[in-house]
């Protein structure tokens, strides 16, 4: 489904929390984002306060068709592959000899959010005995068990280190576990005194940024001042993405069969979406902020496709529809814009992570999620293994549906797309609330110290209505905002049976009653 091709949505909102004034307004002009809010875990510290926060996991619940595919991927290889795949159920973070780098965090990466957005025991516990075994095994010195205990004398490239402690804290906010956060302390420390030893190189350069996720959660829990060292360090060994788009070597299509480069990488460059909006918040430059905005037209323009993404089968394609996007790019690009709309509260994020979540991530997976493809194309026509592809890099069978074809990447870090997309459906705003996406959904939070809920009933994208009902349990005043897509010419909101009013595309919506 096109959302390009929809003109027209209605925003209908039902308050239930009493009699009240109500006032309406909508952001004006340039004023598209949500103010950045003060009072944030951020505020009076090193870090820029972004516009919106995530809500702790586990807030948002799904419902309606989210809930359902939720419940499919649960029940399909998400929630099963460790009990039949080496790579993850005999891991070496979990005490196995298989893979030890990437695969088992990948996997945890998603089936920990999808555990708590489903609010599924079993599930839960499944993943508590997979935490609880990498933290009992870290070593006195900070590493965890798979770090090789040679590491200090030769190069060990710290990506699956960063991606672990991603994993770590998403775990933590979902539960509270103070063991988790002292073993991410005690790893960050490790982690810095290795930087001095030996700079970031490989994978590790190229995904710097996605290190900055933990130290951020890290400092904001703890205010320890050496934290944000290791993020200025990180920032400064991390490849220089704003210079390498400055230049014309990332316009040009990746030649068949040609040079695979981590610089051109397709995932590496769904990751780095969100690489500077992220240090904007250590360097407070606004030209770091602007970047994201900046690097999405530049891969729109050479290699953009219908989809909201672009071509990389394995590096940057061009704009050819047969050339193939790796299903691993769909799910990080998802996760950038969700970090992007995030720190900048731009809404047009929130667009383009809606078009990618319709399109893109749906077409890579059989419908009982047990099956995937490597690569995805606009314009594909067979699923069979050709010798004659058109590939940059990837091999024959990169677009049959199957666990592992190609490469086993994609595997273990599929599952992360829809959880996460359903994790940020909405976000805190001050001491308000924002839809930044739209899906069948509800969401509890505190403000001023009253409990409110918000129930999105909608068949959104499929039907043309959202209907919002607020409830709290005393009467408070809190802003409610409303994502407005750019495209959605002649939206009207209705409020409690009033008259339709109409929207303004590209906004934030204010809806604010008392």
């Amino acid at each position: 489904m096109n959302l390009s091709s929809i003109r027209r949505r209605q925003f209908l909102t039902g308050m239930a929390t009493g009699a009240a004034t109500l006032t309406l307004s909508s952001l004006a002009g340039a004023q598209t984002a949500p103010r950045r809010s003060s009072k944030g875990r951020g505020a009076d510290s090193g870090l820029a306060e972004p516009a919106l926060r995530p809500l702790p996991l586990g807030s948002i619940r799904p419902e309606g068709w989210l809930a359902r595919q939720l419940r499919i991927q649960a029940d399909g290889l998400s929630g099963h592959l460790d009990e039949f795949w080496p790579d993850v159920g005999q891991s070496q973070w979990f005490g196995g000899k298989a893979e030890g780098w990437e695969r088992a965090p990948y996997w945890l990466d998603g089936v920990i959010p999808l555990a708590w957005v489903l609010g599924d025991a079993d599930l839960q516990a499944k993943v508590k005995r997979y935490i609880d075994h990498i933290v009992a095994r870290q070593r006195p010195d900070g590493w965890y068990a798979p770090y090789p205990l040679d590491a200090g004398a030769k190069p060990y490239d710290l990506w699956a280190i960063l991606l672990a402690n991603k994993v770590l804290v998403q775990y933590h906010e979902a539960t509270g576990d103070a063991a988790v956060l002292q073993a991410v302390l005690r790893n960050l420390k490790a982690t810095l005194d290795a930087l001095d030893r030996r700079p970031l190189f490989n994978w590790g350069k190229f995904r710097w940024f996605e290190g900055l996720i933990p130290v951020y959660y890290a400092y904001e829990n703890t205010h320890e001042a050496w934290l944000l060292d290791l993020a200025r360090k990180l920032h400064a060994q991390g490849f220089d993405y704003m210079a390498f788009y400055a230049g014309e070597d990332v316009t040009q299509p990746t030649p068949r069969r040609g040079l695979w480069r981590y610089d051109k990488h397709v995932v590496n460059t769904a990751m780095a979406l969100k690489a500077y909006a992220l240090s904007w918040r250590l360097t407070r430059r606004d030209v770091e902020r602007a970047f994201p905005a900046h690097m999405l037209e530049i891969l729109d323009r050479y290699h953009g496709q219908v989809t909201g993404m672009f071509t990389g089968d394995e590096c940057l394609a061009g704009k050819n529809p047969v050339q193939g996007t790796e299903l691993c790019a769909v799910v990080e690009a998802m996760y950038s814009l969700e970090h992007l709309i995030a720190l900048t509260g731009d809404p047009s994020f929130g667009d383009r992570l809606e078009r990618v979540a319709f399109n893109a991530l749906p077409a890579t997976f059989a419908p009982d999620m047990w099956s995937h493809q490597y690569n995805q194309q606009v314009n594909q026509v067979q699923c069979t293994i050709n010798p004659d592809h058109m590939w940059s890099t990837n091999g024959p069978e990169s677009n049959l549906y199957g666990l592992e074809p190609n490469y086993g990447c994609c595997t273990a870090n599929m599952h992360q797309g829809w959880p996460k997309f359903a994790a940020h459906l909405w976000m805190r705003s001050g001491d308000g609330l924002a839809a930044t996406g739209y899906a069948p959904s509800s969401v509890r939070f505190e403000t001023r110290g009253a409990p409110v809920r918000v129930t999105l009933d909608t068949e959104y994208p499929f039907r043309e209505t959202l209907k919002l009902t607020v409830t709290a349990d005393k009467p408070a005043r809190f802003p409610l905002l409303l994502r407005v897509p750019a495209w959605a010419q002649g939206a009207t909101l209705r409020v409690a049976g009033g008259a339709e009013q109409p929207l303004k595309p590209g906004t934030f919506h204010r809806l604010e009653r008392e």
